[in-house]
Order: structure tokens, then sequence, then C-alpha cells
């Protein structure tokens, strides 16, 4: 697998201009659960997927920033029981989704995005925690590029210490999911490369 650097500085220039557009205005919907530094990090993922994996950039990379714009309907102090290891709220999981279709179909509909893409971008935000399998390999992309986030050394921090979990129990949880989870070639692989990383960094602590 060739090198990569996943960024964690978020900065809107640092987004493809034909995209930029959609993330400054997703950025309101944003503004909770992390759920800006987590967008950027999917996006970097889903454009990492996309050079290997065969898929439309003008319906994944939309779909992967806009797919959480929905968490912000729904309180905060709700929120870490609607994702996570542990789920009560299933509602509140599907709720975002729903939620989150709305508002990326008028995000996209105010910047006059194409009409014949904007079905296929809400359709992937409209159960992308909620379904297991992929709608299309445009869904794909997107599923992994979001679970990533999790194997990514910020991401990885951000969950044990939000869910409270042993860095070591929670590596291993991960990677007994990849197969489970990931549902492209490459996001498996990238999957276990990141994981191999975190537990290098976890021994050298």
């Amino acid at each position: 697998m060739k090198d990569y650097i996943i960024d964690t500085d978020f900065d809107l220039k640092k987004i493809k201009p034909e995209f930029r557009k959609i993330f400054e205005l997703s950025l309101p919907f944003l503004n909770t659960r992390h759920n800006d530094v987590h967008t950027f990090i999917v996006y970097q993922y889903a454009l990492l997927l996309l050079e290997e994996e065969p898929g439309a950039p003008e319906v994944v990379i939309p779909a992967c920033i806009l797919h959480d714009v929905g968490w912000s309907a729904i309180p905060e102090e709700k929120q870490l029981e609607a994702f996570g290891p542990v789920i009560t709220e299933h509602k509140l999981r599907r709720k975002h989704e729903v939620e989150g279709a709305a508002i990326a179909s008028k995000i996209l509909k105010d910047l006059a995005y194409d009409p014949g893409l904007v079905p296929r971008i809400v359709a992937i935000v409209d159960g992308h925690d909620t379904t297991r399998g992929a709608k299309s390999h445009d869904d794909a992309i997107a599923k992994d590029a979001d679970k990533l986030f999790r194997f990514s050394a910020l991401g990885f921090r951000i969950d044990t210490d939000r869910f409270n979990v042993e860095a070591f129990h929670w590596i291993r949880t991960l990677r007994e999911k990849v197969e489970e989870w990931f549902l492209t070639k490459t996001g498996k692989e990238m999957a276990r490369h990141e994981a191999l990383m975190r537990e290098e960094e976890i021994v050298s602590l």
C-alpha cells in the first residue's frame, strides 16, 4: 500500500474548489460531535479510496461531506446514545440520517448542483449508518470512508476518550470488525494498515 498522510488541521481552503462551497454550507450543521474534523478526515479517505476504487467523485465526495449534517438535529446530550459501541437510541440514529438527507438536499438544490446527481447523493446520506450493504459502489466507498475515521490516529483518540475504552481493547475490536464493516477491497486494506499503525503507536507509548 502506498504511503499517505491524513491531515487533521482543517481549513476550508484545503477542500477541492469544486466541493468547497458544499463544505462551507455544511459547516453550521457540523458544529457538534467533532463533526467538522470528522468530515474533513472522511473527505480525505474518500479521495484516497477513489484513486483505487471505481466511483463517481461528483457523487461520493458531496455525500461524504454531507453525511453527518443531520446530527445537528439531535440534542448533544443524547448523541452518545445513538452511535458508538453501545447504541440505545436507535430511533435517534435513524433520525440523524433522515434529517441529514433533508438538509443535504436543500444545500445541493440551493447550490444548483446537478439535479441528476442530487438523488444519488441524498440516497447515500439516508442510510449510511443503518444499512449494512451497499446500494451502489459510490455508497460502498462513502461508507468505507466514514468508517475509516475510527481507525485514523485522531479518530481513534477521540473514540477511546468519548467511549471511555482502553486503547488495546478498542484496537482489537476495530480489527475484528474489518470484514464486517468494510465493503471495498481498498477499504479493508486501508483499515488493516491504519489498525497496525495504531497498534505500533500504543506500544511505543
